[in-house]
């Protein structure tokens, strides 16, 4: 559970960085542009791990995975396009039942009850808490959706996979499928003198995304993907609404507290 957490406020410090970056850059181009960031840390931790390749077992889901990866985030950079951010972002929210349903269904690794409603709980109150309505007629509404199932569906995908490689090897393989994928859908290329406007945000940003895939891949080789999803969703809204309250004085209204003590009732129990 230590390592879904520590994944969890990566992911968290990672949103952080990137909603700074975002005021100045693309979203086709970030996504990019941390995908070769973190490549070399990879390719680091690999050697210095034994440099152990996977069996053939290992390439079709991992090649699964990663395709799911780049296609979730073109997805999710057209539903942005398309839509309110209000709109798309709480339907993220759904990435924990997706997670929890395919490790069920196709892993059989079910939760126990009370994991059910804990991620139920976590899904419901990050939905309320950006203020989700659920219209279909939105634009950007079903890209986002579609965004949350390839995501959701990753993180299984790579429980099945890492049992047939060694996790360095994988964030480098996952990696390298996003680099090539998302330019040639998007037609997107970057230049790394972008380097130079914000550099330590570029560095945070960089070790928080390892650091959250690494320890990602380590949970869920213990623990129900859907737990680790449900988690780092959990800690993601929460640590985003704090800073935005400490930092940028946003106020918080009676529904969104409401919500904010489900995730928070909701996270203790599913860690414990």
């Amino acid at each position: 559970m230590i390592y879904a957490l520590i994944s969890a406020l990566c992911w968290a410090g990672f949103d952080l960085c990137r909603k700074q970056l975002a005021q100045s850059f693309s979203a086709p181009k970030m996504s990019i542009m941390f995908s070769s960031l973190v490549l070399p840390i990879f390719l680091v931790l690999w050697i210095f791990s034994g440099a152990t390749l996977p069996t053939n077992d290992y390439y079709l889901s991992a090649t699964v995975s990663g395709l799911l990866a780049a296609f979730g985030s073109v997805s999710f950079i057209r539903a942005l396009a398309l839509g309110k951010m209000a709109i798309v972002l709480p339907m993220l929210s759904f990435t924990p039942v997706c997670s929890a349903l395919l490790a069920w269904l196709w892993l059989k690794d079910p939760l126990n009850s009370i994991q059910i409603i804990a991620i139920l709980g976590i899904t419901l109150g990050s939905f309320w808490v950006l203020g989700g309505r659920l219209k279909t007629q939105e634009a950007g509404v079903w890209q986002g959706l579609l965004a949350a199932c390839c995501w959701g569906c990753c993180i299984v995908l790579d429980k099945f996979a890492l049992q047939y490689g060694p996790k360095e090897f994988h964030a480098i393989y996952i990696t390298i499928i996003i680099l090539f994928t998302i330019p040639t859908m998007l037609g997107v290329k970057i230049k790394f003198n972008i380097l130079k406007k914000f550099p330590l945000w570029w560095l945070f940003a960089t070790l928080c995304f390892s650091g959250a895939v690494i320890f990602q891949f380590m949970a869920i080789e213990l623990l129900q993907p859907g737990v680790v999803e449900g988690l780092k969703r959990a800690v993601g809204i929460l640590s985003a609404l704090l800073v935005g309250m400490l930092f940028f004085k946003e106020q918080i209204s009676v529904k969104q507290s409401a919500a904010i003590m489900l995730i928070l009732i909701s996270s203790v129990v599913l860690v414990y």
